[in-house]
């Protein structure tokens, strides 16, 4: 069965990139959402339906979509004679890392504030969760894109992405669900302890 499932999913894969690519994303960010959400299940809180949808969302309108341009984009441009050359590799990790990570986090959270009806809140949180997120981004994804670019056929990095990503999407949930106290955003905390 996972076989057949593999074969088709490839067969899919070829005939509409795209469109798989996105659905991956929004599979992948909707299990990293239930996975940040496991812990509080068990306890007995109620499931944050709301929450889910946001992430799956992010990864089915923008991570699939984005994700299927960019990664294609480093392939055709960076050393594409030479694509999994250490030089290559190395280049694409470095260009992903240090122009697409803070690009993606900072949309990330823009897009899930403004999804939570609080787009004015973008700027607060960005400024505020961009840092302490980028570190903790340092600490797979160097790694995980040296196997990416250099084992991974281009066709199936997003699938390798979320994958790897499922433990990650599960951290980007847990920062972009917390809150200051009282639920304010950035500012509002920030103001709080001023006074």
């Amino acid at each position: 069965m996972l076989t057949a499932f593999w074969a088709r999913y490839n067969q899919r894969l070829a005939e509409k990139p795209l469109q798989v690519k996105t659905l991956t994303s929004f599979f992948g960010f909707t299990v990293g959402d239930l996975v940040a959400q496991m812990p509080a299940l068990l306890d007995g809180k109620p499931w944050d339906a709301a929450r889910t949808a946001r992430m799956a969302s992010f990864g089915l309108l923008l991570h699939g979509p984005i994700g299927h341009y960019w990664y294609n984009m480093l392939d055709r441009t960076v050393m594409p004679h030479a694509s999994k050359s250490t030089t290559a590799v190395v280049g694409k990790m470095a260009i992903d890392q240090l122009l697409w990570a803070p690009v993606f986090t900072s949309m990330f959270f823009s897009y899930m504030e403004a999804a939570e009806g609080h787009p004015e809140r973008a700027p607060d949180v960005v400024r505020e969760k961009l840092w302490p997120t980028l570190k903790v981004n340092w600490t797979v994804w160097p790694l995980a894109h040296l196997i990416n670019f250099r084992f991974v056929p281009s066709s199936q990095r997003i699938l390798y992405i979320n994958t790897v990503q499922v433990g990650y999407n599960a951290f980007l949930s847990t920062m972009a669900a917390a809150k200051g106290a009282e639920g304010e955003s950035p500012e509002e905390a920030k103001k709080a302890t001023q006074t």
